[in-house]
């Protein structure tokens, strides 16, 4: 037992405490969020058709980086999987070409295609948004742009947000297409089944809800990225040290997130539709 007095700095929270700053910085990050997701999203629907017009100009910008400029990471990884899984499913299963089709679409076409393409998305475009926006709090530009009666979240945030959701929607169509193209290629060297069995497969797997699968994980998948990549940029105070921080935590944070919801929708969606493979 020490004869010293305890100083108030030596002196631990209790559990109570401890539990209580937890549950209000877990309660004030989820306002966080919130706030910069319906300010976003309502931003548009703000009057002005000049700044309408400006925030409609910086997010076709924002498509084009995230979206364009990934085209050829994006073909590299969507010809390989292609290519990858018939590979499997040719030399190891042996499966008939009716069957290919239909794993094919329940595998590239569903889960594989939307969850890398966001991903992608959000290793390249996310990591950018977040250190973008995290130079610019350090930088006071967030703080001259209010200043100067300008919204961020309109002029800043929506447009990284909308082009987020516009590429991952995009370029999981063109992943999903060119990951069969690449397997029925490799297929066809292979010796493998005919495009008849394949197309046969394909249309015995594919149902409407396909449909609403695609835009429901796409644009949802998009939303977190670009929303994340926002949040945790803007978190950034005063320090530059802070930057790559941020920026690491909001691509670990989108990819948990995207993984979770890309769960999440699949089990809804075969909760509805049935089994992938009858």
């Amino acid at each position: 037992m020490s004869i010293f007095p305890r100083g108030p700095e030596s002196e631990r929270p209790g559990v109570v405490q401890a539990v209580g700053q937890r549950t209000l910085g877990a309660y004030q990050e989820s306002f966080g969020l919130v706030q910069t997701l319906v300010g976003a999203l309502s931003a548009p629907f703000e009057p002005g058709e000049a700044a309408r017009s400006v925030a409609t100009r910086l997010a076709i910008r924002q498509v084009f980086f995230a979206g364009f400029e990934a085209l050829p990471l994006v073909s590299v990884i969507a010809a390989f999987v292609g290519a990858t899984i018939m590979m499997q499913m040719q030399i190891i299963s042996q499966l008939p070409g009716e069957m290919i089709g239909r794993v094919l679409v329940a595998v590239v076409l569903r889960e594989l295609a939307p969850l890398l393409t966001a991903i992608v998305v959000a290793g390249r475009s996310g990591t950018a948004i977040a250190t973008e926006l995290g130079n610019m709090r350090v930088g006071s530009e967030i703080l001259a742009l209010q200043s100067l009666g300008i919204d961020p979240l309109r002029f800043v945030v929506w447009p990284r947000l909308a082009g987020a959701l516009v590429s991952v929607l995009v370029l999981t169509v063109y992943f999903g297409m060119l990951a069969v193209i690449a397997g029925y290629g490799l297929g066809v060297l292979l010796g493998a089944s005919s495009f008849g069995a394949l197309q046969a497969g394909f249309s015995e797997a594919l149902v409407p809800e396909d449909a609403v699968l695609l835009v429901t994980k796409c644009g949802g998948l998009g939303l977190i990225v670009g929303w994340l990549a926002c949040h945790y940029g803007l978190e950034v105070r005063v320090s530059p040290t802070e930057v790559p921080q941020k920026a690491s935590l909001a691509v670990i944070m989108s990819l948990l997130a995207a993984i979770g919801y890309n769960m999440l929708v699949t089990a809804l969606f075969y909760m509805v539709v049935g089994p992938p493979l009858r």
